[in-house]
């Protein structure tokens, strides 16, 4: 079905809307370091390891993470917001982006038998190649509420996605 085509190129978008926010956002309210570069990209990568080894197999829905995501990103934002250049925050926002990454880690391990890897890694990368400069520019031009408002319009369209498809992607892979 045509939703099940695009449903990880609306992840990939989201994927790389996240990263750009949380890297914009911590740069310009925390540090402007090649350490919170190395930050958001380590702590992502191990949120994402620890989401396909071990979250993919408990019993716990991808829409359940996805919120979480969703919440610790939101989070972090509003720390960001109301407690700029608070620098002994380092740890948690090291965490949130820790459970920020958590998602692309389930959905890969829980998506991956249903599309070919050639397909669903093509389809991802591109939309998060799209997230990454449609953020930026949109950020350029629009400012702060941009990182704000386009993941939760993209969680959204997500949400909606999985809803419409008449064969959904597994939300818990067995044990």
């Amino acid at each position: 079905m045509r939703f099940r085509a695009i449903y990880p190129i609306v992840v990939g978008l989201l994927l790389g809307t996240l990263q750009t926010g949380l890297y914009f956002q911590l740069t310009f309210t925390l540090s402007s370091g090649f350490g919170t570069y190395l930050m958001v990209t380590l702590c992502w990568l191990l949120g994402s390891m620890i989401g396909v080894l071990w979250l993919a197999r408990q019993r716990i829905s991808t829409l359940a993470v996805l919120l979480l995501a969703a919440c610790a990103y939101v989070f972090c934002s509003l720390l960001l917001l109301f407690m700029p250049f608070n620098t002994t925050l380092v740890p948690l926002y090291a965490g949130l982006i820790a459970l920020v990454g958590l998602y692309p880690g389930v959905f890969f391990a829980r998506t991956s038998p249903r599309y070919p890897v050639s397909v669903l890694f093509f389809r991802e990368n591109n939309g998060f190649i799209v997230g990454l400069a449609l953020g930026t520019l949109l950020f350029m031009i629009l400012g702060r509420p941009v990182l704000w408002f386009s993941p939760v319009l993209l969680i959204a369209c997500l949400f909606v996605l999985y809803r419409l498809s008449d064969r959904p992607l597994p939300s818990v892979t067995p044990p």
